[in-house]
């Protein structure tokens, strides 16, 4: 083998080499992206509480209470169907409980970017204004099936929204009425300020 050759194959081993130490480097970095520390822990704590609070508010007991009257009034395909400046979509994100609900918000806007209320079949109440909510009905998921069974919910990692395209940690509280459970507040909470 000549000089270069030994070269060529020196400079190739090195590459490699540095190659792997990089992505061995990386990869904390990426395992840790949607990990909830315990800073972000604490504050997502104080949330869960001011959650609850919100979800006891009389407006949103009283709206939940005649939604859930009312029954939901389509399934998710139709919901879909639906363009962005219909007045039913519209109505779910200016009706009066979702004026509520962007007051909560806009008090917390360094931390809540999304708050959606559901009903006991898990129909939209009301929602803050953002993209159009995905579904209209969010039963059959964890973060409406936890809370209606009683339980205070929590997303295990953040991620990107599916709304706001935000990265952020989701929590969900039962709505109850004398001690039983008639709806389910969701709020979104932005991992970045969460720190």
């Amino acid at each position: 083998m000549n000089t270069f050759e030994r070269y060529k194959r020196s400079l190739i081993k090195g590459y490699v080499w540095f190659v792997m130490a990089a992505v061995i480097l990386m990869l904390p970095a990426f395992a840790a992206a949607g990990d909830i520390k315990p800073k972000m822990q604490q504050k997502i704590n104080e949330y869960k509480k001011k959650t609850v609070e919100w979800a006891a508010h009389p407006e949103i007991v009283k709206a939940t209470k005649e939604a859930n009257a009312k029954g939901p009034i389509m399934g998710n395909v139709k919901w879909r169907e639906l363009k962005d400046d219909d007045p039913i979509l519209q109505s779910y994100s200016t009706n009066a409980t979702a004026k509520l609900l962007v007051k909560l918000m806009e008090a917390n806007a360094k931390i809540v970017n999304k708050i959606a209320l559901s009903g006991d079949k898990g129909h939209g109440v009301a929602y803050t204004p953002v993209q159009k909510r995905l579904a209209y009905i969010a039963a059959g998921k964890p973060n409406f099936d936890e809370p209606f069974n009683g339980n205070v919910w929590q997303q295990g990692e953040s991620q990107p929204d599916p709304n706001t395209n935000i990265d952020s940690v989701q929590i969900a509280v039962p709505v109850k009425d004398g001690g039983k459970v008639i709806g389910v507040l969701l709020v979104s909470l932005t991992a970045a300020n969460l720190q």
